[in-house]
């Protein structure tokens, strides 16, 4: 990467760089990339792994009624979660009572 000397002639009181300073920052990524001096992560698509690891989840899909789906939003709304959180715990609940 250049030094600071090396980028004086930048803006820094701008936020937006122009399209040569774009350019000369995308150059350096790339070089940093391809030295391996940095990273890349994309952020991964989906929802996050109720595991905590980078696997996925199973899901179940189910019918309901459009009254049970009233009950479970309206329930769902008054404890802060979501209606796929209030199945999950009413599930645990049922299988830990089996």
């Amino acid at each position: 990467m250049k030094s600071k000397q090396a980028r004086k002639g930048a803006d820094r009181s701008s936020t937006k760089p122009d399209r040569t300073q774009a350019a000369q920052i995308v150059k350096e990524i790339e070089t940093a990339i391809d030295e391996g001096r940095y990273t890349v992560t994309y952020p991964r698509k989906g929802r996050p792994s109720l595991t905590g690891a980078a696997t996925p989840s199973p899901s179940v899909g189910f019918r309901l009624t459009p009254e049970l789906r009233r009950r479970a939003e309206k329930v769902a709304h008054k404890e802060g979660v979501s209606v796929s959180a209030l199945a999950r715990k009413a599930l645990t609940q049922y299988l830990q009572q089996s």
